[in-house]
């Protein structure tokens, strides 16, 4: 069981966080934002407001998604700077204390992680912070795809490992909201608006973009993933309605402008017709195409293994060959004109043709395929022959130009993986 709380030995403001208990669905079945925060309707809540503290009982494991042997391999495996960097009470190490110079691909390179000058510098009581591990590590880089897919915000992880009685970065506010998962071990933390706290193994933690806080760690050491939220705003969609608005937004300001006694009342004066201006444009715009635009704006695709493996083999793919979708939800059209709309909603009469939006291309194909493509999901493999709609032959054809469009790879972890025809 999930539940939101804060523990009574907290220093606490009225509201100032959430408490709420829920008993929530067996593991297997969580989304990835349940697996961070349990309760949904409780996090709404809090989202964008004030922190909210989940424990876990019994507790989570956040194993698939990063542990320490895997933070050993990443920095065992030639990482490089700035995805690796070091901190000691606050204060960024420099990079030549826990970094050497090698050769790589013929390269003279000073900026390689050394783990055994990593040991030691974590010895003596420095944080470890690997960056971007989206990017660079499978199991962080799938799960960070499916939560960008559910809550439609980006998400960027990085992962902080302390050893025993320190302390990390030195206290800050985020301009972006942060989920804390704890992996390994315990962290004290203070956060603002909430006080003192212990986060353990299993539990996470939300704090809202500007909240400040501060962590350290006491008797063992801590590893824990910061997913952060780059939170798409309102003012996001007035600024890029704006990037189409009145020629007048780009005029300069007259010269000497500063100079109230020369400036001011023509600045005034144009002023005032640029915001009337810019009120008629607002009041011109289509705000359905503006919820269409917004809507397509997905997160730029993340990190998905498989592309390599798939693309040399599509060639070999069979009726029982599983494949998984792993390119943004798609949307459709029938025409250019057309809003784009998610495939389940698209009637599209027989023999047209329709536009199908990826996020980062966009492919046209025959309307009879979209109940195929509207059966693949991002975190399910489906049997290749058992693509509705389609016959034998058109699945195989379909299955091998949605590997070599980077939209499916192939699942060879599920039953009747293989690749014979």
């Amino acid at each position: 069981m999930l539940r939101a709380s804060i523990p009574a030995t907290r220093a606490t403001k009225p509201d100032s966080a959430v408490t709420s208990s829920a008993r929530v669905p067996a593991a297997t079945s969580l989304s990835p934002l349940e697996r961070c925060v349990g309760d949904l309707h409780t996090f709404s809540s809090a989202w964008g407001q004030r922190p909210l503290v989940i424990t876990s009982d019994p507790v989570r494991s956040f194993d698939s998604i990063l542990n320490l042997a895997t933070v050993d391999q990443f920095i065992s495996s030639s990482a490089r700077t700035p995805t690796v960097r070091m901190v000691l009470d606050g204060v960024p190490l420099d990079a030549r204390r826990y970094c050497r110079s090698m050769r790589l691909g013929g390269k003279h390179v000073d900026d390689v992680v050394d783990p055994r000058l990593v040991s030691e510098q974590v010895r003596g009581g420095a944080t470890l912070v690997l960056q971007s591990l989206h990017r660079t590590t499978s199991g962080v880089g799938t799960f960070v795809t499916d939560l960008q897919q559910q809550i439609s915000h980006p998400v960027q992880a990085n992962a902080y490992l302390t050893p025993p009685d320190a302390a990390g970065l030195a206290e800050h506010a985020d301009p972006h909201d942060v989920i804390v998962l704890q992996l390994h071990g315990s962290k004290r933390w203070w956060v603002e608006g909430v006080g003192d706290l212990d986060l353990r193994l299993g539990d996470s933690m939300y704090v809202p973009a500007g909240a400040r806080h501060r962590a350290s760690t006491t008797g063992e050491a801590s590893l824990h993933l910061t997913l952060g939220i780059i939170r798409v705003t309102y003012r996001d969609i007035l600024r890029r309605t704006l990037a189409g608005g009145p020629a007048i937004l780009d005029d300069p300001l007259p010269i000497g402008y500063r100079d109230r006694t020369r400036s001011a009342s023509e600045m005034e004066c144009r002023i005032h017709t640029m915001f009337e201006d810019v009120r008629l444009f607002l009041a011109r715009t289509d705000i359905e195409a503006t919820v269409e635009r917004e809507i397509r704006r997905r997160p730029t695709r993340g990190f998905s293994a498989g592309h390599l493996t798939a693309l040399l083999s599509r060639s070999d793919l069979g009726a029982d060959t599983r494949v998984r979708w792993v390119a943004p939800a798609p949307m459709g059209r029938l025409v250019s004109s057309d809003p784009w709309r998610p495939i389940h909603d698209l009637d599209a009469p027989p023999a047209s043709r329709v536009e199908v939006d990826m996020g980062d291309r966009v492919l046209t194909i025959p309307s009879v395929a979209l109940a195929a493509i509207g059966a693949l999901r991002i975190d399910e493999s489906v049997r290749i022959g058992d693509l509705p709609g389609l016959d034998p032959p058109s699945q195989i054809v379909l299955g091998r130009r949605l590997i070599e469009e980077t939209a499916c790879v192939i699942d060879s972890s599920g039953p009747d993986h293989s690749t014979s025809a």
